[in-house]
């Protein structure tokens, strides 16, 4: 499916507020990766370019590229490949920004009680620290293997890693990513972390919005999404 007019729809948009400015691009491939459009993520960039110079060029391509791969641990790493391996195709040598932060940190020797700080303070911000305290414990009582998949693997070294993506951006791609594969609960939660960890009501709006624009283009089941007008954001229940 081509959708340039869309895409053309969510730069208009994002470009014209310095909420939404820069993140339109992150949040639509996010979307577009997790609805199992990933082929037209190679065209959302040249959207995303058109008009800039190299380096500009190269600064989109390192947010889009990581915010695919962070979101992948949402809704699964052949999705991603579908949207990373076609545009990788269409880069040229001199094209291809070529970073990793998380290579770059260990390169360095960014330890691992540095990273669990990193990922504890992301999953309080989140939750409220009470809550993700509660989590933290049901997940190791029922499964410890899925608090080390969930708590320590996922969040510690992928989600709350910062140097591409602020932690609202990061959560904008989330929310994104899990209305487009099927998870209205989820994607409240993430939701609600749009707002805790500083972003704002219309960047959630924003965020909202353009993944259901993406989901009902690709024939994503959307219907059980909770609006964010109608999201309690006080509410730190556990889940």
């Amino acid at each position: 499916m081509a959708a340039s007019h869309l895409f053309e729809e969510f730069r208009t948009r994002g470009e014209g507020h310095p909420d939404t400015k820069d993140k339109w691009y992150i949040v639509a491939a996010t979307s577009m990766a997790a609805a199992g459009a990933g082929p037209d993520v190679a065209e959302l960039y040249q959207t995303a370019i058109k008009g800039t110079t190299s380096a500009e060029a190269k600064h989109i391509q390192r947010r889009l590229k990581e915010a695919i791969l962070k979101t992948s641990i949402l809704f699964g790493i052949p999705k991603s490949l579908q949207a990373l391996l076609p545009l990788f195709s269409t880069l040229k040598e001199d094209e291809i920004d070529h970073y990793g932060p998380r290579t770059e940190a260990l390169r360095k020797g960014e330890t691992d009680a540095e990273r669990r700080e990193r990922g504890r303070r992301y999953f309080d911000i989140l939750w409220t620290s009470g809550a993700a305290q509660a989590n933290r414990e049901k997940n190791f009582k029922y499964q410890p293997d899925l608090y080390l998949l969930n708590l320590e693997t996922i969040y510690e070294s992928w989600l709350s890693e910062d140097t591409i993506l602020s932690p609202v951006e990061t959560q904008m791609c989330t929310t994104a990513a899990l209305i487009c594969s099927g998870s209205p609960q989820q994607a409240m939660w993430h939701t609600r972390g749009i707002i805790r960890h500083g972003g704002n009501l219309d960047m959630a709006r924003f965020a909202q919005d353009l993944a259901l624009k993406v989901g009902n283009a690709y024939g994503c089941s959307v219907g059980s999404i909770v609006k964010v007008d109608d999201i309690d954001f006080d509410d730190a229940t556990p889940h």
